[in-house]
């Protein structure tokens, strides 16, 4: 179903922005870390870029920022980042 898979991406990109935040990184230092471009992360980040993603840019994200890629689909409550 296309509205389950939408509030999934939600939060996967949640997660990458809460994480990234966490660990202290802007967009640009996750970007260089994870070996991605600025604008892919803020694409992501915004939720515009899901259709073109690889679970190899999950890996490097999650590698990143010190999580697994499972972290990145677990929806938690973390609210008032």
């Amino acid at each position: 179903d296309e509205m389950e898979r939408l509030d999934e991406y939600k939060v996967l990109t949640e997660n990458i922005r809460y994480y990234r935040m966490k660990a202290n990184l802007t967009q640009e230092q996750l970007a260089e870390k994870s070996d991605l471009s600025v604008s892919y992360i803020k694409q992501l980040e915004s939720g515009k870029e899901f259709k073109n993603i690889t679970f190899n840019s999950f890996s490097k994200i999650a590698k990143a920022l010190n999580i697994s890629v499972k972290q990145l689909f677990t929806e938690n409550n973390k609210l008032g980042v």
